[in-house]
């Protein structure tokens, strides 16, 4: 491996661990304003980031990550009002 793909890997590494630690925090906050609903969402939404990030790249992976976030959340909360 070459010197500048090391830092590349790096620096791959680096910014999946913030993202990590804010999707963390970020669950905390909903879950204390929104209630486990929020938890829930946020959880899927990371998963669906987890597992798009190398296929579609980290900004499609993020907005993919939004929006099952936002669908499971809407579909939960139809749910326990409807």
């Amino acid at each position: 491996m070459s010197e500048e793909e090391n830092n590349n890997n790096d620096a791959s590494k680096t910014i999946d661990t913030v993202i990590t630690v804010v999707t963390v925090i970020g669950a905390f906050l909903i879950g204390r304003f929104f209630g486990m609903l929020g938890i829930g969402a946020i959880a899927i939404a990371w998963f669906v980031f987890d597992r798009t990030k190398e296929k579609l790249g980290r900004f499609l992976a993020v907005c993919a990550g939004a929006v099952s976030g936002l669908a499971a959340y809407g579909l939960a909360l139809i749910a326990i009002v409807g």
